[in-house]
Order: structure tokens, then C-alpha cells, then sequence
């Protein structure tokens, strides 16, 4: 305890020991004659030179140079940055800004004015890097004088130069720096129309910076200050950059079971799932179960609103895909078949080896055309369930007056879609006259339209 007091007692007499030492320093600023401040600062400082690094000699100085730097006549033309490195060397010196309560806090409002009044010029000339780092500065000084009360104004903090230092780093690049200022104001609560795109800056940063605490906690933010605005296309992306394709689904299925998905969350993580079937390396069967879930999701946003045209048509496209790939398949059995009789050996002369040898062949004939009868069950649904869809769509838009870009995106593609699919099973039922004539029209009448919507 003593040993503390004494420490104490000694820093306050050599503060009354620079005191004295800065005293016709003091008493020329008094007078506002911040020339022979500065002459008086400098006797000092050549008998002293120690004491120019003190937080005494900082704090005296910057005052100096607060006063040097609104001279009209310029006489001292590096008294801003002079001003700036002494209050900036003083504020790491004294923290607690003894000496500046007790002496005044001119350097500190006038970097601050200046700070925002170059940055406001660099800003309205898109002087990015420039604007940013004047508002950055005025944000230092402004939150000591807030935060001391120095000012007559008793907000908080200066919103107007945090959200000007916001923007400014936004535009020269600095993430860190935005996201910084961004948060900042949106956890003092500030929300207006023309703030909204700030909220949605932090969210996208926060996908790309795989922050999933720091999306959590804005997207909530987010929802309850801008409840009118669809915010899940900002999670989506944030699932789409973070999530495995499996934890997609993992994250669609835990929104079904808790019944707060929506109609386009719902196409969104359609669309998601679509994508991950594209996934170079996927099996062929890996890639039908996404196409089954993309068709759920799709389905369950056209159940929502069975308006929504592109969800049907989704719907349809997933199962097109899945027939494709049956369809593939199928061809490269024929493939294989026909390979398999143009490659046949020449048979043996023997009439015992040549009947053992033809009943070896036909056994691999057969395994061929078993595994193609297999596919013409499944090929069947999936030919019959995008044409549900694919129709379901097109019958939502083929008799609007007038179509949206989309509405005839959909109506130009569905008649396509629907010709092709037609043909397939048409050319499926050869043998059924009737049947055949009946896809054939219907073929006929799709194929017709592919002119209508171009």
C-alpha cells in the first residue's frame, strides 16, 4: 500500500514538474497566440528533449498544432498531419485523457471535425481508400468524445460518420473494416429503409467468411427488424457455400418436420438439390435420390400455391432427368447387344460344341435384355410423372392474354419437353395401333406449339 502511494505520489509531482516546464506554453495559448506556443514549446523541448515524448509534451504539441492548422494563411502546411501523430501518440500516452480534461479538448474535435469534413470530400469524388481512412479516424476521435461527454450532443455515438465510414470501406474493399462498423450499428438497433442493404452486406460476408455464429445471430436480426423482406434467399446461400449436399438435405428435412418451411424455401432447396446431382463423379443412383428430392421440394412449393408454374415445371424436369438416365441406360444395353452379335465368334463345326456354344451365347443375349426389361417399368413412371408435371405447368400459363419473360420461358420449354416425351412412349407402343395413334396425337399437338411461345 505504501509502496503504491508512493508511486502515485511521485507521478503527480512530475506532472506539477512538465506542468511548470509547459507553462508559458499554456499561457500563450491562453491568448490564442499558437505561434509563440509553438516557440515556447520548442525552448522547452531543446532543454528538456525527453519531455517531448511525455504525454505532456504530446498533449501540448497537438493543442500547438490544433491552433497552427486553421490558419488561413497555410504558414504551417503540415500542421494537420503534425496534430495528428501528437494527439495519436498522446491518446496511447495518457488513456484515461487526464491532462485534456483538465486543459482542454481542442485537438481532439478539431481532427475530428477535419476527419470528417476531408472525408466527406474524398467520398462525394469516389476517393474510396482516401474517404475511408479520414472516417475511420473520425470514428476514433468521435468515440472519445462521446463517450467522455465532451459533446453538448448526448447520443450514444456519431451515427452519421460510422455509417459514412461503413460505406466508404464497403467501396474500397475493406471487409473487415465494414463488417466491423456494419454490426455495430445494427446492434445499437439502428434500422431504416435505407439501411437494409447494410444488414444484407453482414449476411453475405458472413457465407463467405463460413461465420455460422456470426450469420445466426444477424439473420435473426434481420427477420425482426425487416420482417416484410424474404431473407431465406440469404440463408440459402449461406447453406449452398457451407453445407455438404447431404447436410442439405438434412437441413430441408429438419424444416419439414418442424412445419416452418415455405413455398419458396421450398423451390430454393429444389433448386439446391437439382444442382447437387451435377456433382462430377456422382453414381448414377446418388444422383436419382437428389432428383427425388429436388421433385419433393418442388412439389411441396407448388402445393403451397398451386399458381407456382415453375415449381411444377421443376417438378416434371426432375423426373425427365431421372428418365434420362434410365433412358441412357437403356441405349447402352441395345449398344452392348448390338456389339455383342457383331462380335459373335464363328461357331464350332461340331454339332455338340455348337449347340453348347449357341446356348452360351444366347445366355448372354438374354442377360443383356433382362437388364433392359428391368428399366421399362421404372422408365414408364418417370416418362408418366414429368408428363404430369410438365402439363400441370404449361396448363397454368398456355391461356394467359399475356406472358412474362419466365411464363413463356416455361410454355416455349414444356412444349418441347412434352413432344419428346410423347414420342417416347408413343414409339414404346408400336405394337398397340390404337394406343400408338392416340401418344401420336398428342405428340402432334405439342410439336405444333414449338413455334407459338419462341
Amino acid at each position: 500500500m505504501k509502496k503504491w502511494i508512493g508511486t502515485m505520489f511521485l507521478m503527480t509531482l512530475m506532472q506539477t514538474a512538465f506542468a511548470q516546464d509547459f507553462k508559458k506554453v499554456e499561457t500563450s495559448l491562453l491568448l490564442n497566440n499558437f505561434e509563440l506556443a509553438k516557440t515556447e514549446f520548442e525552448k522547452v523541448v531543446t532543454k528538456k528533449p525527453s519531455i517531448e515524448t511525455t504525454a505532456e509534451g504530446y498533449y501540448w504539441k497537438s493543442k500547438i498544432y490544433a491552433g497552427l492548422s486553421k490558419d488561413p494563411a497555410a504558414k504551417y502546411p503540415d500542421a494537420a498531419e503534425k496534430l495528428f501523430t501528437s494527439l495519436q501518440d498522446y491518446i496511447k500516452a495518457d488513456p484515461e485523457f487526464t491532462i485534456a480534461v483538465k486543459n482542454g479538448q481542442e485537438p481532439f474535435f478539431e481532427v475530428y471535425i477535419k476527419s470528417f469534413k476531408d472525408g466527406v470530400a474524398a467520398f462525394g469524388e469516389k476517393k474510396w481508400k482516401e474517404a475511408a481512412a479520414n472516417f475511420d479516424r473520425g470514428v476514433v476521435l468521435s468515440d472519445i468524445i462521446f463517450s467522455k461527454g465532451w459533446s453538448t450532443n448526448k447520443q450514444p455515438f456519431d451515427t452519421t460518420t460510422l455509417m459514412y465510414a461503413g460505406y466508404s470501406n464497403q467501396n474500397a474493399g475493406n471487409d473487415d473494416l465494414t463488417i466491423k462498423y456494419y454490426t455495430r450499428m445494427i446492434n445499437a438497433n439502428m434500422k431504416a429503409p435505407d439501411l437494409l442493404d447494410m444488414y444484407k452486406y453482414v449476411l453475405i460476408k458472413a457465407a463467405e467468411k463460413k461465420d455460422k455464429a456470426m450469420f445466426d445471430q444477424y439473420y435473426t436480426i434481420s427477420e425482426q427488424n425487416y420482417p416484410e423482406e424474404k431473407w431465406f434467399e440469404f440463408r440459402a446461400d449461406y447453406i449452398d457455400k457451407n453445407l455438404t449436399a447431404e447436410e442439405k438435405v438434412a437441413a430441408y428435412e429438419a424444416q419439414i418436420a418442424a412445419n416452418t418451411i415455405n413455398e419458396t424455401e421450398c423451390q430454393m432447396y429444389g433448386d439446391m438439390f437439382m444442382a447437387s446431382r451435377n456433382v462430377d463423379g456422382l453414381s448414377d443412383e446418388k444422383a436419382n435420390y437428389f432428383l427425388d428430392k429436388a421433385a419433393d421440394a418442388y412439389m411441396r412449393a407448388y402445393k403451397l400455391n398451386t399458381s407456382n408454374f415453375a415449381a411444377a415445371f421443376n417438378v416434371g424436369i426432375s423426373y425427365y432427368n431421372q428418365y434420362t438416365v434410365l433412358d441412357e441406360q437403356f441405349g447402352n444395353n441395345i449398344r452392348a447387344l448390338q456389339q455383342l452379335n457383331t462380335n459373335k465368334p464363328v461357331a464350332p463345326k461340331d454339332p455338340k460344341k455348337k449347340l453348347a456354344f449357341d446356348a452360351a451365347f444366347k445366355a448372354q443375349q438374354d442377360s443383356i435384355k433382362k437388364l433392359n426389361l428391368a428399366l421399362d417399368a421404372p422408365m414408364k413412371v418417370k416418362v408418366d410423372q414429368a408428363i404430369e408435371w410438365i402439363e400441370n405447368a404449361f396448363n397454368i400459363v398456355k391461356d394467359k392474354t399475356t406472358l412474362s419473360k419466365q411464363e413463356k420461358n416455361v410454355a416455349s420449354r414444356s412444349v418441347d419437353f412434352l413432344a419428346t416425351l410423347y414420342a417416347a412412349k408413343r414409339d414404346k407402343n408400336r405394337a398397340n395401333q390404337k394406343l400408338y395413334d392416340e401418344l401420336d396425337a398428342k405428340f402432334n399437338k405439342y410439336d405444333m406449339l414449338h413455334d407459338k411461345y419462341q
